[in-house]
């Protein structure tokens, strides 16, 4: 099992190991592991030296393995530093005592599809500073609507009736960090809606002003707001926030969003 963790900049693999007696031949089979990474990362931890491996494990006797290691480069660098393309592997050998040839040798490398992407962010409020996600795995954001009723009115008409993407098996939505663009593509999507608000009020627009899909970025035509209670609006930004920061979202990273009935 390899993971990895999102307010660190730690990569964990897990192995558990056993053999199982079905030709008499089980008996003192050892297994070797030496951990390494390709990209700018290392592992901390030393290689499983040749290790007997339990016949016929139990669900507590089976040889359990975990090596660490971490991204390079990250300490001291500037906000928004990326480490991409951090592939994990691993060189296995098996053997028995009596055998007259040389060990079995394996490498188990993670798929491509599967790379490890490691970052330092200012992102501010309760964000971890360093932390690592698996780049090619978009993640959703979830707004439950018998929480927020009138901000998902508006992400649900977006995407049904203007068409907007974003939904999960649909085009996903990019982010956008750019302060300047992200101001463009809030006015342009609430122009119509008079100033001063009315009392209580506020403006929300689908696409987030916060992505390359926003009204001044993207195709306005897709575009769809509409004046909500302040409070929704401003909670659905702060679950926006919280869902960037937690899942590492950063620039031109892409995500989907749902809306929970």
């Amino acid at each position: 099992m390899l993971r990895n963790h999102n307010a660190q900049n730690k990569i964990i693999w897990q192995s558990w190991a056993g053999a199982f007696d079905v030709t008499g031949a089980a008996e003192l089979i050892r297994l070797a592991m030496t951990p390494g990474c390709d990209g700018p990362c290392t592992i901390s931890t030393a290689p499983l030296p040749p290790t007997e491996l339990p016949v016929d494990p139990s669900e507590d006797e089976w040889l359990a393995v975990q090596f660490e290691g971490a991204a390079t480069g990250l300490s001291g660098v500037p906000a928004g530093t990326v480490r991409p393309g951090i592939s994990p592997f691993m060189d296995i050998a098996m053997a028995a005592p009596a055998a007259a040839h040389d060990p079995e040798e394996d490498q188990i490398w993670l798929d491509e599809e599967w790379e490890i992407r490691c970052d330092y962010l200012a992102a501010g409020g309760d964000a971890p500073a360093y932390g690592c996600v698996y780049h090619n795995l978009w993640p959703i954001h979830v707004v439950v609507w018998a929480e927020l009723p009138e901000h998902a009115e508006v992400i649900t008409a977006a995407q049904t009736v203007k068409g907007a993407p974003g939904a999960p098996g649909d085009y996903p939505l990019t982010r956008l960090m750019d302060p300047t663009l992200r101001q463009r593509n809030g006015a342009a999507a609430c122009r119509m809606w008079p100033t001063p608000r009315p009392p209580g009020e506020e403006c929300d627009e689908y696409p987030f002003r916060s992505t390359w899909q926003g009204a001044h970025t993207g195709d306005p035509d897709v575009n769809f707001s509409d004046l909500i209670s302040t409070s929704q609006n401003q909670d659905g930004g702060e679950q926006l926030a919280w869902f960037y920061r937690y899942h590492r979202v950063i620039e031109a990273d892409p995500f989907f969003v749902d809306v929970e009935t």
